[in-house]
């Protein structure tokens, strides 16, 4: 696996003039593209503030930004907190603030399939809340989040999967959740219904993700973004079927169709998801050098939004990541126990500990 770190390759045109260099220099930064990415906040009270207008710090540094896009990944709250609607339209409200008519969310396990469990209040239905997160935050949609995005569609009767563009990189969300995607767990809804659901998921997904690289020849590098870690997980389980449902790996299928399409598209392809605590960025598969791998800041452990940035004329880092409060380069080893260490050590250090 190939490990090193990024730095930042943000670049600001000047004003366009007659001068040649000033000309070619434009050009160079119209080919980058940026964007924001958030997940797995807030989980806490402190968090929450961050978050909220008009002093919270991760708040303000996205306006500041100003992200053509940024891309919620879900878990907008922690797993046991309340499900209500008053709880849900609130976080609503302020996802919406973060970056207006600018946002794109994609659901989290926290959001609906753990509705269920033992909570600091009442326990849903999962499906019921997963019913009335799409009513929320996609149909209704009163504070049209993704107004603003030019291009934006959305997946035919699975309304929260969503495709755009900017510039040469094409843009996708697949609802993703944890809990095995949605399998496991299944403590109030109709277990029956819950795993149709979830097959039903399965094949939106799949039709989606096969449309968006159909559709994105001519781009330069595609983004596939979700809630879940489809890398933490047991790999020896079979993929799940119709006659196993529960005991295989829930994200196995659209792993694997990850991995097909990213070797067949042969140009920069980047996921990203939040789900766990080990925030980093990385190659995760060295027999596919063109795919790249962010776990987002988030669940407790890293408290920051990310800025990402695509430069095609870096072929071997196009992606770099940095914070937006830290301004420092996402870790390149995805070891949450070495997490606080990565702000501060150097990556020689870093490789030295884990030889």
């Amino acid at each position: 696996m190939k490990v090193c770190f990024f730095l930042s390759m943000l670049i600001f045109a000047a004003p366009a003039a007659a001068n040649p260099s000033n000309d070619a220099a434009s050009s160079g930064a119209a080919k980058t593209v940026r964007f924001a990415v958030l997940g797995d906040m807030p989980y806490t009270d402190a968090e929450y503030a961050l978050l909220e207008q008009p002093n919270g710090a991760i708040a303000k540094a996205i306006r500041a930004l100003n992200p053509p896009v940024l891309i919620h990944l879900g878990d907008f709250k922690r797993g046991r907190l309340s499900c209500s609607d008053d709880l849900f339209q609130d976080h609503y409200r302020q996802i919406a603030q973060l970056n207006p008519h600018k946002t794109v969310y994609t659901p989290g396990d926290n959001d609906w399939t753990d509705c269920d469990r033992f909570s600091t209040g009442m326990r849903h239905d999962e499906l019921e809340r997963l019913g009335y997160l799409r009513q929320l935050f996609f149909h209704q949609d009163r504070q049209h989040l993704t107004k603003n995005i030019p291009g934006l569609i959305r997946q035919r009767d699975f309304i929260e999967n969503a495709q755009w563009s900017i510039g040469p990189v094409a843009f996708t969300t697949l609802h993703i959740p944890g809990t095995n995607n949605g399998r496991r767990e299944i403590l109030r809804s109709n277990i029956d219904d819950a795993l149709n659901e979830a097959d039903r998921r399965d094949q939106a997904n799949t039709g989606w993700l096969q449309q968006r690289f159909a559709t994105a020849e001519s781009a330069q590098a595609v983004v596939i973004a979700f809630q879940a870690d489809m890398f933490d997980f047991d790999h020896e389980k079979p993929v799940c079927t119709t006659s196993n449902r529960t005991d295989c790996d829930g994200f196995r299928l659209l792993r694997d169709l990850i991995k097909q399409k990213a070797e067949q598209f042969k140009k920069p392809v980047l996921i990203i998801h939040g789900d766990t605590a080990a925030y980093c960025l990385h190659q995760p598969y060295p027999g596919i050098p063109n795919l790249w791998r962010l776990n987002a800041p988030g669940d407790y452990k890293y408290i920051d939004a990310s800025l990402v940035v695509f430069d095609p004329e870096n072929k071997d880092t196009p992606f770099t990541v940095t914070g937006l409060l830290d301004g420092k380069p996402a870790p390149a080893i995805c070891d949450d126990n070495l997490l606080s260490l990565s702000r501060y050590i150097p990556l020689q250090t870093l490789k030295t500990l884990l030889s």
